[in-house]
């Protein structure tokens, strides 16, 4: 599977996205000075983001069944009194569960482990690992189920309707608890289900993954979306592609590079230097028409960058490097400090902000920081924002979004339904830490649960690449988990 497009392509592709005009910013080397520090974040998550998923309302304890909705205060929905940012929201059923909402939040405790060395979080997280291979895969007919009815207490939909983007998330927590521990039956579930979603959903006449085998009323199985392609990449291959042995290692970076090129070939409106989230006819990538959002484009050139890295493709790294500056010049607001979520239809900025877009600006920033330090002129203003205003300093996690003009939490959706969970701003929390250590001439701490440590080429900081300069046993708990605590330096 792939898209080989020409040299000549990537290199008008650099030229458009090689200007950036000025702003008045701090200069880079004050930027790097006013960043938060590496233990500002940890204390975000202990103190902002973990008594979100301590509770046995988060948990589902004692069965560890991890609800996929909950009201802004933490319980679970009542409806004798319902809470209004659920009752409002009339196709949110909160009774049922969803795959990709496991999956996040088995990600989630992940990164509570890998930054703390806690290993209750990973016993939690091994949990949902353990449903979603028990209950969750469709060993029948292949693929992942993606919703489970509370009323019929059945896994559905039918195989044909289930799309790429679900499942490609169905393998998010799975991929990062085998990142942690090296189990070796998780990775055979993981490549099993990645060679399923690719040799399915891949249409040689599309030149891209299809939405569904079949329509589905009027959803078109055909229709070309953007995140059936990137999400392939975000949740699962970026991280585990440099850990395979051959030739799976090769194969995958394979198929990284062919999805970069069709996002790049069938999403990407060049002129206007962002990615639209449908293909289908001429208009969709047509901003007078078409609105779309600064996260799936900054995350689209992150993935490209981070693939380019991987297969030593330095045309193409350059360009998503480029690219991805002028995009956070544009989403950035120097009023406020903070980042826009996107342009309306017409091309009119929305300056609101919305949570998981923040959080891939922020990303993408201290990503590209660690190269070009230039990157780190927008970060002191915005990861500053997001401590102030995106945290619920009384019940934990973070608010949906921001309203540019009130600096007021948006609340019109609960903190966690099926698509807002604690990815994303864990994530964040992650990948800021180990950039604020680096960037800080630091190195960052992270803990790891494999039996004996790999080698060390495969040894890395989550998407990054890095030098262990210590691995090590701390002392032992109670757990039986083999903890090792590997401190890394030379991020880049």
């Amino acid at each position: 599977m792939g898209l080989m497009l020409g040299r000549g392509l990537v290199v008008l592709l650099f030229i458009a996205a090689s200007v950036l005009s000025a702003q008045t910013l701090p200069s880079a080397a004050e930027a790097l000075e006013q960043l938060p520090r590496g233990h500002v974040w940890l204390s975000h998550v202990v103190r902002d983001l973990l008594p979100w998923w301590m509770t046995d309302t988060a948990t589902g304890a004692p069965e560890f069944r991890f609800p996929s909705t909950r009201c802004d205060d933490g319980s679970l929905y009542d409806e004798a009194r319902p809470c209004p940012e659920i009752r409002s929201n009339s196709w949110i059923n909160p009774r049922n569960r969803y795959l990709v909402s496991l999956s996040r939040q088995t990600y989630v405790y992940g990164v509570l482990f890998h930054l703390t060395g806690d290993t209750h979080w990973l016993r939690l997280m091994r949990a949902g690992v353990e449903e979603i291979r028990g209950d969750w895969m469709d060993r029948e007919n292949g693929g992942m189920f993606t919703e489970w009815d509370a009323a019929s207490g059945t896994y559905g939909p039918r195989p044909a309707w289930r799309d790429p983007q679900q499942m490609g998330y169905g393998l998010l927590g799975m991929a990062f608890y085998y990142y942690l521990t090296r189990d070796g039956e998780a990775l055979r579930d993981l490549l099993e289900l990645k060679h399923y979603i690719i040799s399915t959903y891949y249409d040689p006449e599309l030149g891209a993954l299809r939405w569904m085998k079949e329509d589905r009323g009027a959803t078109r199985g055909d229709s070309l979306r953007l995140t059936a392609q990137l999400d392939q990449m975000n949740a699962y291959m970026v991280l585990l592609a440099p850990l395979l042995d051959e030739p799976d290692r090769t194969n995958w970076i394979n198929d990284l590079r062919g999805l970069s090129w069709i996002m790049l070939g069938k999403f990407y409106n060049a002129g206007e230097n962002l990615f639209f989230l449908q293909a289908d006819r001429p208009e969709d990538l047509d901003p007078r028409v078409t609105g779309t959002d600064f996260g799936h484009t900054i995350k689209a050139l992150w993935m490209i960058r981070m693939t380019a890295q991987l297969a030593g493709d330095e045309p193409l790294e350059a360009f998503a490097a480029s690219a991805g500056l002028r995009v956070l010049e544009r989403a950035y607001l120097p009023a406020s400090g903070s980042w826009a979520q996107g342009i309306q239809a017409g091309g009119a900025l929305n300056p609101d902000k919305s949570w998981w877009i923040y959080c891939e600006l922020d990303q993408f920033a201290a990503s590209l920081a660690l190269a070009e330090p230039a990157a780190a002129r927008y970060l002191s203003a915005t990861q500053d924002y997001w401590l102030k205003y995106f945290v619920d300093a009384r019940t934990g996690e973070v608010w949906n979004g921001v309203a540019e003009a009130t600096r007021l939490p948006i609340t019109t959706l609960p903190k966690q339904w099926q698509w807002k969970n604690g990815y994303h701003s864990l994530e964040h929390a992650l990948v800021s830490y180990i950039t604020a250590r680096q960037l800080a001439g630091e190195a960052a701490t992270l803990y790891f649960a494999f039996p004996e440590p790999p080698p060390e080429e495969r040894l890395r900081p989550y998407f990054y690449r890095g030098k262990a300069e210590s691995v090590r046993r701390p002392e032992a708990d109670d757990s039986g988990i083999p903890v090792w605590e590997v401190q890394f330096s030379g991020i880049k």
